[in-house]
């Protein structure tokens, strides 16, 4: 019964983020953002979440969106080391981390490079994703931005240096 409403929260979250994230695209003109999902998730429970999540952010329209799975990811883990760059470096990078289900891990990082308050638009998005992860992972994890902690800034500035973050 409880997996059956993890499932049925991420699909909810996945239109409730959607639908929000789109009417901040009709607000922009801007061509759409390109958003980087590492899925380090072991369980079904929390992989749905993700997914759910993802979906929503793709089913905007304002946001390109690519998932990877990252094994071994623990709660400061690097899941980008070792993978081949892009050629167009993605605008926000979202990690979720191994261990979410069993409360080793209660962050999930929200990833961009610089001050996010210094575009509207970023801070409007990272404030619309924490709301959607807020609500799929209620009470397991929150969402931690590089103005919350210095892990998010530092590993932030190390991809954008990377070539993975502009």
């Amino acid at each position: 019964m409880k997996m059956k409403r993890s499932i049925i929260a991420a699909l909810f979250l996945g239109l409730i983020v959607g639908g929000s994230l789109a009417a901040v695209a009709d607000s922009s003109s801007a061509s759409p953002y390109r958003v980087l999902v590492v899925d380090g998730t072991k369980t079904l429970a929390s992989t749905m979440r993700v997914m759910g999540l993802a979906g929503g952010i793709r089913q905007s329209g304002v946001a390109d969106v690519t998932v990877i799975l990252a094994d071994d990811l623990g709660p400061f883990g690097d899941p980008l080391r070792g993978r081949s760059r892009p050629e167009t470096p993605f605008d926000l990078i979202l990690i979720v981390p191994r261990g979410i289900d069993d409360g080793t891990a209660t962050r999930i990082w929200i990833l961009v490079a610089g001050n996010p308050r210094e575009n509207p638009l970023v801070a409007q998005a990272i404030e619309l994703l924490r709301g959607g992860i807020g609500r799929a992972f209620a009470g397991i994890a929150s969402a931690v931005g590089p103005l919350d902690d210095l892990w998010a800034a530092l590993t932030a500035s190390a991809y954008v240096r990377e070539g993975w973050l502009q």
